[in-house]
């Protein structure tokens, strides 16, 4: 079992100005000689060629971030969830999870029939997790 999650792509102009604004912030403390905001801009260049991947497998939820061709993995293991709620209104036709360990919480989009599946064998997995609906009026 590997299901991705959709993540909205990024828009050009959105990109393009956050290249502006960071190469503008770098070169402004640059010249201000005001250092503290250099790694600031620095970041937020790194940060708009970043890209990431929601992953839900059988070990876990794995959020994938690439940056320059590198991966970083933040996976959180079945044993680690304590609830999943299901928000089928949100996202529509989609399905959001709201999966939750101790206090935090990811919000990851799938398909309707993904969810479905994911649900079951999560059961499956660990049937300690609190598994509930979000009903939104």
């Amino acid at each position: 079992m590997k299901y991705y999650g959709i993540i909205p792509k990024r828009k050009l102009w959105v990109k393009m100005g956050a290249i502006i604004f960071s190469v503008y912030t770098a070169y402004s403390s640059i010249l201000n000689n005001n250092l503290l905001y250099l790694p600031f801009g620095i970041v937020l260049i790194i940060a708009t060629f970043s890209n990431r991947k929601h992953i839900i497998s059988d070990q876990g939820i794995d959020i994938v971030y690439i940056i320059f061709g590198m991966q970083f993995h933040n996976l959180w293991s079945w044993n680690e969830v304590d609830t999943i709620h299901i928000d089928s209104i949100n996202s529509k036709p989609s399905i959001e999870l709201h999966i939750g360990k101790n206090i935090v919480a990811r919000r990851i989009v799938l398909l309707k029939s993904d969810a479905d599946k994911i649900i079951s064998s999560v059961e499956k997995i660990n049937s300690k997790i609190y598994i509930s609906e979000i009903n939104k009026k």
